[in-house]
């Protein structure tokens, strides 16, 4: 049996300068890592660049605590694109990420490919644990989620920008959303559920990181706190616009509003590592994600041209600072070019932790403390594929082209303002800038997906986007074959009354494991697209009551509970093929629900039983279960089983037991496979469960059973809430074509 739960090639030299030396990193701590990352902050919006208007006190004092770089570059001028690239350390044209991905939540391509490994999921080989928080915007495919690229914790939201005030976020979550830009409305993410938030949403995010400190103040921790603000919309709560009446200009004023709130998180975040004394040996990042969009929310990129969107510095220089208090020199002011690319590159150098893939970033450290004197890049590129546009900076000279046929060359030490382009010439290195640009561009890779420019050619070419299954609701949706599949057959449990008696009949009375219910037909009924078997605490005369009876089926007087168990014994069986059941459990003490076959020939255990899932307490701890049982020489059954805490699912998901889930049997003749929402939870190999006289009872057709049990391994029901309910939306079999 397999228990799942769902060439390191590169060399310290590999890094491109993100390695020690080997007596520096084995002598220290591996320190924790913090990158706190704003949305369409203006470069002149910090007091260390000279801003007036807008104090910003704790982020200052990352810049005094440690180092200002004065040119600081992100890797593109829009918010997903240059996401991808810090979270990666890697230029994201290198795997086709050159545009700012959709909200497309039924589309793996739309986000970060499985070949690209997070900073996250580099740093969790060497132990540390990790939160997202804010703004993902790297995929809203389930297979994109922060969890699944190898963060431990996540809060926050998928999509591209959010609302900040709770009482707009009227949608549940992006099952409902009908266009690009709903998706500012749903509910915040806890991991991945749904979370009921009461706070203004950068007070939110910093409370999370403030908390995700205290909680791994042990161990070396990795946090991403992604503010959504100065994102639009401007949306700002009293306590911060109180703080600039004197900004005439409504915009401005509450995009100063919402930056001092980030301020206030911030020094939050600073505060705490001092007061557990973990600030030495805490990396912390702060830098924007772009340029400052002027027009449109109010920043100020101050003497750099354009802003958000554009190749001219206005779009791609940034405000940027870090601090290692002992390890950078507190005030330092570095003026050489750096990049967003070398935070994954430094961090990775000082945690003993080795990527899977090739770095564009650098280990600033030694560039910091003088240890290397050379520059940390020769050259930074940028490129923007449907425009045809592109940019190349090497030491004081930048090649440009942007918004027209003509290539421009600018010396930005004289001229930071790009208004005086240089002759195309040798002596302006125009050729050197040329060719390096030609020889990196021809490295990267085409787009993958199509971006937020292409919406509405996306919106045609999948007209369908949106239709999404509610977690929360039944499926409407019908009945959809995996590939090379075919349906057999399937109950949707459409038509109100009882279940179909063409392919269901039921259990009657005490039927086993001296289970408290009296299973009964009545508790079995089908209303708004679902089979609800319910559980009653209610007294039901034992029919087959014998006094003196030794078997506990007929010495009960009386049962005290009511439930049901529906099946398709002699209606309707099936050998090999997928099994599909989309259900809703009652998690309470007590409720032992379950989904499970049987085998057509022989007696139990010997005709072989698979339970896709049985939800009881095992030693005391709620679990789901994934078995499969065939019989021993003495009769009794052999076990393949795999027992799941349940309180890794609501640790997750605190709202798992809120929405339907699907459960899955894939079913061959070498094996057995079974699934819960896709994640595969037990297999079991079909050649080792042969009954002692050589007969497999997974060689032979199954039914199916669906039952709502009481007591028994489910525990003491006494204190749960009555009715209970199990929903089942569908059952659906599926065979090979």
């Amino acid at each position: 049996m397999k228990k799942i739960y769902s060439n390191i090639l590169m060399t310290g030299a590999v890094l491109m300068g993100a390695s020690l030396s080997g007596k520096e990193a084995v002598a220290q701590e591996k320190p924790n890592v913090i990158v706190i990352l704003t949305d369409d902050q203006g470069f002149g919006d910090v007091g260390f660049n000279g801003c007036k208007d807008i104090p910003t006190p704790n982020i200052d004092r990352i810049a005094n605590n440690g180092v200002k770089f004065t040119n600081g570059y992100v890797t593109y001028a829009v918010c997903g694109p240059s996401r991808a690239g810090i979270i990666t350390g890697r230029y994201q044209d290198r795997f086709g990420f050159g545009r700012n991905p959709l909200c497309a939540p039924q589309d793996t391509m739309q986000g970060l490919p499985a070949t690209e490994e997070t900073l996250a999921k580099t740093l969790s080989r060497s132990g540390y644990k990790s939160m997202a928080l804010g703004k993902w915007h790297l995929g809203a495919h389930k297979s994109q989620y922060p969890l699944k690229r190898g963060f431990d914790e996540f809060y926050g939201f998928l999509s591209g920008g959010h609302r900040y005030f709770p009482e707009n976020w009227n949608l549940n979550d992006i099952t409902e959303i009908k266009a690009q830009f709903d998706a500012y409305n749903t509910r915040l993410m806890r991991d991945n559920g749904r979370v009921h938030e009461t706070e203004y949403l950068t007070d939110a995010l910093s409370r999370e990181a403030v908390s995700f400190i205290e909680r791994k103040k042990e161990e070396p921790f990795f946090i991403y706190l992604a503010y959504n603000a100065p994102h639009a919309p401007l949306q700002a709560s009293k306590k911060y616009l109180d703080r600039f009446t004197h900004i005439k200009n409504k915009k401005r004023r509450i995009y100063a509003a919402m930056l001092s709130a980030v301020d206030d998180g911030v020094g939050l975040v600073l505060d705490k590592l001092e007061e557990l004394g973990i600030d030495d040996n805490t990396i912390v990042f702060f830098l924007s994600d772009n340029g400052g969009p002027e027009s449109k929310n109010g920043s100020d990129n101050g003497a750099l041209r354009d802003g958000k969107g554009s190749l001219y510095e206005g779009g791609i220089h940034v405000p940027f600072a870090m601090q290692w208090s002992g390890k950078i020199p507190a005030g330092m002011v570095y003026k050489n070019t750096v990049s967003s690319l070398d935070i994954f590159a430094t961090a990775v150098a000082y945690a003993e932790a080795t990527p899977k893939n090739q770095l564009d970033g650098v280990n600033l450290i030694p560039y910091l403390n003088g240890e290397n004197k050379t520059k940390p890049h020769p050259q930074l590129f940028w490129r923007k594929y449907d425009q045809k546009d592109f940019a190349v900076r090497s030491g004081a000279h930048k090649l440009v082209k942007y918004k027209s046929e003509e290539e421009e060359i600018y010396h930005l030490k004289e001229d930071i303002s790009e208004s005086n382009p240089l002759e195309l010439s040798e002596e302006n290195h125009y050729s050197d800038l040329k060719e390096s640009y030609q020889k990196w561009e021809a490295e990267m890779k085409d787009p993958v997906f199509l971006g937020l420019m292409q919406n509405k050619k996306y919106s045609r070419l999948n007209p369908e986007r949106f239709k999404m299954i509610s977690p929360f609701k039944p499926d409407t949706f019908g009945a959809r074959a995996p590939e090379g599949y075919e349906l057999l057959w399937a109950d949707e449990f459409d038509t109100d009354g009882k279940p179909d008696p063409k392919y269901w009949s039921y259990e009657e009375g005490f039927v086993r494991n001296k289970e408290l219910q009296w299973y009964q037909a009545d508790n079995a009924n089908v209303a708004g697209g679902t089979l609800i078997i319910e559980g009653r605490r209610e007294e039901v005369k034992n029919k087959k009551y014998k006094k003196r009876s030794k078997n506990w089926r007929y010495n009960r007087k009386q049962a005290e509970y009511t439930s049901s168990c529906i099946k398709t014994k002699e209606k309707f069986s099936f050998q090999h093929g997928i099994l599909e059941v989309r259900a809703k459990i009652d998690s309470q003490l007590g409720m032992w629900p379950a989904i499970w076959t049987l085998g057509i020939d022989q007696k139990w255990p010997a005709n072989g039983e698979v339970d896709l899932m049985e939800f009881y307490r095992h030693n005391g701890e709620a679990k789901l279960l994934a078995n499969a049982a065939w019989a021993n020489e003495d009769g009794q059954a052999v076990w393949d089983s795999e027992k799941l805490p349940f309180a890794d699912f609501t640790a997750k998901e605190k709202d798992w037991a809120d929405k339907f889930h699907i459960w899955k049997m894939e079913w061959t003749k070498e094996y057995i496979r079974l699934y819960l929402d896709d994640v595969l939870l037990n297999e079991i190999d079909l050649k080792k469960s042969v009954n002692a006289d050589a007969f497999n009872p997974f060689h032979q057709p199954h039914y199916i059973l669906l039952n709502l049990a009481i007591g028994g391994n489910g525990g003491d029901p006494s204190q749960s809430s009555f009715p209970s309910q199990y929903v089942v939306d569908y059952v659906r079999v599926y065979q090979k074509k």
